[in-house]
C-alpha cells in the first residue's frame, strides 16, 4: 500500500535517503501572514528533497486568518515560498 506524509520542522533534518514506499508528501511551509519569520525553517529543504527524488508533494500553511486581509496576507505567504518551484 502506498501513502502520504506530513513534513514540517517538527520532524528535524528528514533522511531523505531512508523515505521509501510513499507515494506523495504533504509539507508545512508556514503558518499565519506573509512574514519569513513565519517560515516553516525546513520547507525549502523538504521541497527541494522531494524535487530531488522525484516525489509529487503539496504545501500547506497554517492558517490564522480572521478577516479578508489577513487570508490575502497568507495567500501571499504561499506563494511567495513556491514561487519557481516545481
Amino acid at each position: 500500500m502506498k501513502c502520504g506524509i506530513d513534513v514540517s520542522s517538527a520532524q528535524g533534518n528528514i533522511d531523505w535517503s531512508k523515505v521509501t514506499g510513499i507515494e506523495s508528501v504533504i509539507i508545512r511551509c508556514g503558518w499565519g501572514g506573509d512574514i519569513a519569520s513565519q517560515d516553516d525553517s525546513k520547507f525549502l529543504r523538504n521541497a527541494t528533497e522531494c524535487e530531488v527524488r522525484g516525489i509529487p508533494y503539496g504545501v500547506y500553511l497554517y492558517s490564522y486568518a480572521l478577516n479578508a486581509n489577513n487570508a490575502i496576507s497568507e495567500a501571499n505567504h504561499v506563494l511567495r515560498l513556491i514561487q519557481g518551484r516545481n
